[in-house]
């Protein structure tokens, strides 16, 4: 069979199926809606059942928060045993639990006293009003936002009941819309006295429900109903029902009937006509071939899509392809490798830190962020201590471990924003850009305290190591040479910090002024951490 015949054979059968799944389709959709709009509703209603349980012990999760934290048993019970101030207490829940998705969270002691969250007026007013819901630890009320669930627990401390935390979260309005969104053709809603109180489309406030009929009319439009089950302590609460339009459901499937009928016309005059350009330009292919050369002699290797048929054109374009896949992969190759070669150029073979030469590289971005963005670069010169009397006593291969573990401590303790150097020998280096060169001093005295608390080990033996280390600053670009003072004067701090007997950290003068200027920028910022940090006692 020729291409020509295939081709048509191919278009007869494509308009052919393209007719039949449309009439399926609309056939489908009728008894869909017909036949199964109710279980639709039904187990849709069961949904909104699962989401209303899922609140609950959402809210129940974050009392569990509240209730085991620690520190806030011991805010609890300093407010309460000692009679210290709330403020404590008040800051550290609002730092610590501020982010919880709860509306309202009231704490209160034994004896009835508000300890946080006295502005709650609501949740304080129906604790008060409902001792029972207090005991058994769930319970809703009603207020003009909407329903409120609410969760209570005891909060104690080694053993004894301190006070009683209260989580609340409204089901009003803006649930509802969360759970349902707004929505036209679906609502969910809370309803009293058949009317709709709290619904998630607000349009629809106010509109009378046939709760025996599970219909509600609104304007044009009917709405079938079903009730979502509530728990057994909810109490009085409102019903909630789920409902959806099908009204507005028939007259979509209405209009996708006339649609249908409309596409299977206009699809099958497109095919016929796709099938006569396919026919006409059926040398395509060798279109493609000749743009495919044109692209590789200018450096470019092209996509080719295969093809399933198998004539002589598409098995030769196909075959194209693999050769421009092959050359891909070789590219590809030959790129890796050269990235590959680069990182191994700017990268120390032992430690794995970045060495001298990319030192050069990153640090005239870093003097450009500092000018720009008004901060500091802080440099933190770090030399092991006794390294030469390590390597003469377990050899150079005790001291490429000491090496890599303290590698490994400046890794795992350093900042995203912090640069890394092995600079030489025992010689490392951090550069990083900071408001404040406090932040670096701290880190430098973190990881001092970390390398003196844990020694390097080597064939089973342990290898106590310390390290000094020296700080310098600046807050903007100093000219030609700028790396090279910076690094002069965290030499001078390193050498000051050797010379006063090791394992401690000293800051550069141009710290102390750095520090001084950061702070007169915060009026509000603590003291300055830049300062000779000695070996403790």
């Amino acid at each position: 069979m020729s291409y020509t015949s295939r081709m048509f054979l191919y278009i007869g059968m494509l308009i052919v199926l393209l007719t039949g799944m449309m009439l399926l389709s609309f056939n489908t959709a009728t008894d869909i809606v017909v036949s199964g709009s109710r279980d639709h509703l039904r187990h849709a209603a069961m949904r909104k059942q699962e989401s209303l349980r899922a609140q609950g012990e959402k809210l129940l999760s974050y009392s569990n928060i509240i209730a085991n934290d620690l520190r806030l048993q011991e805010y609890l019970f300093i407010t309460i045993e000692l009679d210290a101030d709330k403020d404590g207490l008040t800051s550290y829940y609002d730092r610590q639990f501020g982010s919880l998705q709860i509306d309202s969270h009231v704490i209160f002691s034994e004896n009835g006293d508000i300890l946080y969250g006295e502005e709650n007026t609501a949740l304080v007013d129906a604790l008060k009003d409902n001792r029972s819901g207090r005991n058994r630890g769930q319970f809703y009320f009603i207020t003009p936002s909407g329903p409120v669930m609410v969760v209570v627990q005891p909060i104690t401390y080694e053993g004894e009941v301190l006070a009683t935390s209260a989580v609340a979260s409204v089901l009003g309005n803006s649930w509802l819309k969360q759970q349902e969104g707004m929505s036209d053709e679906h609502l969910m809603f809370f309803e009293s006295d058949n009317r709709l109180t709290w619904s998630s489309n607000p349009y629809f406030l106010g509109f009378k429900i046939d709760s025996d009929k599970h219909v509600m009319l609104a304007g044009d439009r009917t709405f079938y109903l079903h009730k979502v089950s509530m728990p057994a302590w909810a109490g009085d609460l409102p019903d909630l029902w789920f409902a959806t339009s099908e009204t507005r459901l028939l007259g979509m499937l209405n209009r996708y009937r006339n649609w249908a009928y409309a596409f299977s016309l206009l699809g099958s005059m497109t095919v016929l006509l796709l099938g006569w350009l396919m026919v006409r330009n059926f040398r395509r292919p060798l279109a493609q071939l000749m743009e495919a050369t044109e692209a590789m002699v200018h450096g470019r290797l092209p996509n080719l899509d295969r093809r399933e048929s198998r004539t002589e054109l598409d098995l030769l374009l196909n075959r194209f392809a693999d050769v421009l896949d092959a050359l891909r992969r070789e590219k590809n190759k030959v790129r890796k490798a050269h990235r590959k070669l680069q990182e191994t150029a700017i990268t120390d073979s032992l430690t794995n830190l970045h060495n001298r030469r990319y030192l050069q590289e990153v640090t005239p971005g870093l003097f450009a962020q500092v000018e720009r963005d008004r901060r500091y670069l802080t440099a933190v010169l770090l030399d092991l201590d006794f390294f030469k009397a390590i390597n003469d006593e377990y050899g150079h291969l005790g001291g490429d471990a000491v090496l890599v573990h303290f590698s490994r401590v400046l890794k795992h303790n350093s900042r995203a924003n912090d640069h890394l150097f092995r600079i030489g020998g025992e010689e490392f280096l951090i550069l990083n850009v900071a408001e404040s060169p406090d932040e670096s001093v701290a880190l430098a005295e973190k990881i001092r305290e970390l390398v003196s608390q844990s020694p390097a080990n080597y064939q089973g033996v342990n290898i106590p190591i310390t390290v000094s280390a020296g700080i310098s600053c600046c807050s903007g670009h100093l000219g030609e040479g700028s790396l090279s003072r910076l690094m002069r004067s965290a030499d001078k701090a390193l050498y000051e910090a050797k010379a006063n007997g090791r394992n401690r950290v000293v800051s550069h003068q141009s710290c102390e002024k750095a520090s001084d200027s950061a702070r007169r920028r915060k009026p509000g910022s603590s003291l300055s951490l830049v300062r000779d940090r000695r070996k403790p006692s």
